[in-house]
């Protein structure tokens, strides 16, 4: 599917449920004010209000996380059949037994625009993709994770075997722990739900809080689906390197939320969103990492080759390092030759 068909079913999407009708590619930042943001529902008793989980690992110097990023089950079925999401789930698969990851981060737009009627069904597949991989796993929303109500999905969510979840009493907003076998803290990753604007006033709020508790860490890494400024920047200062085939669509984000995430001591953000882009560049301190579109049904297939991101972090200095990898065994970073 092409960029700009996929951008506009996917707003016929939003349409049904009363959160826009025009295409992303035209919207201006006034325009995109969802009347039901994305992942957002009422507390619901049965969700824990804990906005934190936490993460056990063995080797504190060598913590691998696979970013799988822009799935998009059941997109595009009347021309891919079931066929492209079997490709993606093996696919996936063959990502998390080759490398053995601590855990999985599933960065939004793991299912894709449900028709009115079908958005559990189609959430309770997407879930059972993120359970089967017997990982711990970490859940973004993303733009097109659409739900007629989120309530019963922000539940599943916090509820599944191994999920990381917590984001249900915060919009979708928490803090993934990583700790040492004996309980030590070591690391933490903050996960943000850009809902359709990237980050706003909500989001902004939530990490001015999370700034404010005595119990974070001092260094952190950053999960989310839509890309902030300073992706932009890095590229237009020649600063990143990578692939850069399509513009970053951050939509409404005027790259202020960049202060609360230095203040917070994140010295990566991992986003998704824009399909044949695989750059990164270092921005005062933080590297912006897009990960690699993972999903067969999704566009882009014909520009990159679909896969993941492995990154591999040592929470004793902080630092990290990551590479794009295939499930054909292979793998990339810029300095190699394309894949």
């Amino acid at each position: 599917m092409k960029r700009r068909r996929f951008l506009t079913q996917g707003t016929l999407g939003l349409s049904t449920l009363g959160i826009g009708g025009q295409s992303s590619a035209e919207l201006s930042p006034t325009d995109l004010r969802p009347a039901k943001p994305i992942g957002l529902a009422k507390p619901d008793r049965r969700v824990t209000k804990d906005n934190i989980s936490h993460c056990r690992v063995a080797d504190p110097r060598a913590v691998k996380i696979l970013q799988c990023t822009d799935v998009h089950l059941h997109c595009d079925r009347e021309r891919y059949g079931d066929k492209a999401d079997q490709r993606t789930r093996e696919d996936i698969k063959r990502l998390v037994d080759q490398h053995q990851p601590n855990l999985i981060a599933f960065t939004g737009d793991v299912w894709h625009d449900p028709e009115p009627g079908k958005s559990e069904e189609i959430f309770a597949d997407a879930l059972s993709l993120m359970v089967e991989m017997d990982t711990p796993w970490l859940f973004n929303w993303g733009n097109h994770d659409l739900q007629e109500d989120y309530g019963p999905a922000q539940c599943a969510l916090t509820e599944a075997p191994k999920s990381l979840y917590r984001g249900g009493y915060q919009g979708g907003n928490y803090r993934v722990r990583l700790d040492d076998a004996a309980g030590k803290p070591l690391h933490e990753l903050i996960c943000l739900n850009t809902t359709t604007q990237g980050i706003q006033a909500p989001q902004e709020d939530w990490l001015k809080k999370v700034s404010t508790l005595e119990d974070r860490s001092k260094h952190s890494l950053c999960f989310l689906h839509i890309p902030i400024q300073q992706y932009i920047d890095v590229w237009k200062a020649g600063s990143a390197n990578g692939l850069k085939q399509e513009e970053v669509c951050t939509y409404g984000e005027d790259g202020s939320a960049f202060t609360l995430l230095k203040k917070l001591g994140v010295t990566a953000c991992f986003c998704g969103h824009d399909h044949v882009n695989d750059y990164a560049g270092t921005h005062d301190g933080i590297a912006m990492v897009y990960g690699r579109a993972t999903g067969h049904a999704g566009y882009g297939g014909d520009k990159i080759r679909k896969g993941g991101k492995l990154i591999t972090l040592d929470t004793t200095s902080g630092r990290h390092t990551w590479k794009t990898v295939f499930a054909n065994g292979k793998t990339w970073v810029p300095s190699e030759k394309v894949q």
